[in-house]
């Protein structure tokens, strides 16, 4: 649902028991990462935009990370260094695609 607004045709896998997230190192946070400025202060934007803390799905500690995957490889990745830290990602099609 969230892709198909903002890129349609776009695959996403959903990880709960957190193997692929191993399998690719994904970082866990710290208390930095998941307590500091940067988080509340996203935190206090997507508030701010209506969004709320819904159910709690898979490890809250794993770090927000995105992998464009074309012909079996990575082809742009992003790594995030607190839970508020997203990609634009209406602009990751214009730059997978264009890659």
């Amino acid at each position: 649902m969230f892709f198909d607004r903002l890129f349609p045709g776009a695959v996403a896998i959903a990880d709960p028991d957190g193997e692929l997230y191993r399998r690719f190192d994904v970082e866990r946070g710290g208390v930095l990462a998941m307590f500091g400025p940067a988080s509340w202060s996203c935190g206090i934007t997507a508030f701010r935009q209506g969004h709320r803390v819904g159910r709690k799905i898979g490890d809250a500690w794993t770090m927000p990370t995105i992998f464009a995957v074309r012909d079996h490889r990575i082809v742009w990745e992003h790594r995030g260094g607190h839970p508020g830290d997203h990609p634009d990602v209406a602009r990751l099609a214009d730059l997978v695609v264009g890659t």
